[in-house]
């Protein structure tokens, strides 16, 4: 192996592909050229939110942990090495010791390395995104993971500094040496190196935002430690980034400079690559609508074009808390009677159907094979339907299906209907309304049927399976609970062993969307990406985390 098992009370390890187990390659003297899209807000890595903006962010800041491109599953990154503590409440990361922030020196153009990254790095990142005054997008989000992170991050910005200080020092994050952090949550999250990996693990320098405020990520006074530097940028044109030396896996890097153009729309993508001044579309948007049906139309831009998979699950859903729906059969029967399949194929232009809610590529998620769900079905369907009206459920003359005002979701919504019609007869209409209308009418009192999306916030089953779904959770709307689930996704997220949280988190599904029939999952969504044949890349599972240092020009 490449790596020796410690132990700390329980031992959990990620010492898969580790970086230094590659072979080391030639660096390429080429630049590869991407589109970011839209001039950036910002580069602090703590603020940013969208994809493009994360994806630079990844280049140029070195992330206590790193996400597999494949499934999310947590990699060594600054940490060589974690390990919890058996009761799941306490973290410990080991971090290497050669890694360095480095400076951009604009005047000769070099890049001067600075100082060794060490654990107080990692503390005062933490303590930083959690401080009102950074206003961190998602520190609101994350704040129930961390023991006193709530206190923190909900405190009043105008708060004393000395007070603020005294909630930062007394956040469930220490240095415990000069490569050794550790972190205390307030209830145990098997997910958590995932969630570190996604949104908790990026590391800022201190004495540079101390000494430059608002300014610190100006060019050539910005400190950064990720295996890009950037070394120019023109405003609304573009951003040049050039390979780091002094970082820790700099002999790994093989392509020298990156350019990023800030080309704010699909379209003007489109027509810059077809003129050979992209090498690839990502990591802006999505390939979708007109400029989809443009690119499939010709062979060129179709031989580059790759369908990635999404972190967002499309389903239909009930409110179980009234009749007819508050039987399970009668659910049951309108999963049956749903040809997912043909709504798809119909609607979507992209997406695979969905058996169940998670998608099957991020990590610890039920296998792609699972016997996981509840498959079209129309002489079942009536079957049912005839067992729920012998147990007195009465299937109404008039029943309405809510979503918000779009039009492929109301397209979907007409799909569905159809099925439901010429399967069990059900005479069915459509409400839809604007988005915030929306959310509040399914928050107080849901339609019988409705459509709903769920984006994953970091590519794991807890974020899916625990965070939508469990007793309490503000996303779940269909007035639903099961003693039997909770426990099943409390036990996933108190397991370290990724197989058996699989196994958990299926048997979870198999009560969501069988046994139960809670949702009818619809959609596993996907984006579209050009890509040159000349580029050897790999294809993240989460927008904006792929490892671009990792690509190679053929």
């Amino acid at each position: 192996m490449c790596c020796q098992v410690r132990t700390f009370f329980f031992v959990f390890l990620a010492c898969l592909f580790l970086v230094n187990c590659r072979q080391t390659t030639a660096t390429q003297d080429i630049e590869l050229a991407l589109n970011l899209g839209a001039e950036p807000a910002t580069i602090d890595p703590l603020l940013a939110t969208d994809p493009p903006t994360i994806q630079l962010d990844q280049l140029l800041f070195a992330n206590l942990i790193q996400l597999n491109e494949a499934d999310g599953a947590p990699q060594p990154g600054l940490a060589r090495e974690w390990l919890v503590s058996p009761d799941g409440l306490i973290w410990e990361f080991h971090l290497r010791d050669d890694a360095a922030w480095v400076r951009y020196d604009a005047e000769d153009g070099e890049i001067i390395k600075l100082r060794t990254i060490n654990a107080q790095d990692v503390v005062y990142s933490v303590q930083r995104l959690f401080d009102p005054r950074t206003a961190s997008g998602y520190a609101a989000r994350f704040a129930p993971l961390l023991r006193n992170a709530d206190r923190l991050v909900r405190a009043d910005p105008r708060t004393s500094p000395d007070d603020l200080q005294r909630f930062a020092d007394e956040l469930g994050v220490r240095a415990t040496d000069e490569f050794t952090v550790q972190f205390e949550l307030n209830a145990s999250t098997s997910a958590f190196p995932t969630i570190v990996g996604a949104w908790l693990g990026r590391v800022v320098p201190r004495e540079n935002i101390e000494e430059l405020g608002v300014n610190w990520t100006d060019l050539g006074a910005m400190w950064t430690s990720g295996p890009y530097v950037l070394v120019d940028r023109e405003p609304f044109r573009f951003l040049l980034l050039r390979k780091n030396p002094a970082y820790y896996d700099a002999d790994n890097v093989a392509i020298e400079r990156l350019r990023f153009r800030l080309l704010p729309d699909v379209e003007s993508a489109l027509d810059a690559y077809l003129r050979g001044e992209l090498d690839t579309t990502d990591p802006y948007d999505s390939i979708e609508g007109a400029n989809y049906d443009r690119v499939q139309a010709d062979p060129a831009l179709r031989r580059d074009l790759k369908l990635l998979p999404g972190l967002c699950t499309q389903y239909i859903a009930f409110n179980t808390s009234k009749p007819p729906f508050d039987a399970v059969e009668m659910r049951q029967a309108f999963a049956l009677a749903l040809n997912r399949n043909d709504v798809v194929s119909q609607v979507f232009e992209m997406g695979e159907p969905a058996r169940w809610f998670t998608p099957p590529q991020v990590n610890a998620a039920p296998d792609r094979n699972a016997d996981v769900g509840i498959d079209f079905n129309a002489p079942l369907a009536k079957t049912t339907l005839d067992q729920a009206r012998a147990v007195g459920v009465r299937l109404p003359t008039a029943l309405t299906f809510g979503t918000n005002t779009n039009p492929v979701f109301l397209d979907a919504a007409v799909a569905a209907i159809q099925n439901w019609r010429a399967t069990l007869g059900a005479s069915i209409t459509v409400e839809d309304t604007d988005w915030d209308t929306y959310r509040e009418q399914l928050a107080k009192d849901p339609p019988p049927l409705f459509r709903m999306g769920y984006c994953g916030q970091y590519p794991d089953a807890h974020n899916f399976a625990y965070d939508a779904w469990h007793s309490g959770s503000p996303y779940n709307y269909t007035k639903w609970s099961s003693a039997t689930y909770d426990q099943l996704v409390s036990a996933a997220a108190r397991e370290t062993d990724v197989l058996k949280r699989r196994l958990l988190y299926s048997r979870a599904e198999k009560i969501l969307v069988e046994q139960e029939a809670v949702i009818i999952p619809l959609l596993w969504t996907q984006r579209a990406s050009l890509t040159r044949p000349r580029v050897e890349r790999t294809y993240a599972v989460m927008e904006g985390y792929d490892q671009i240092e990792n690509w190679r020009i053929k």
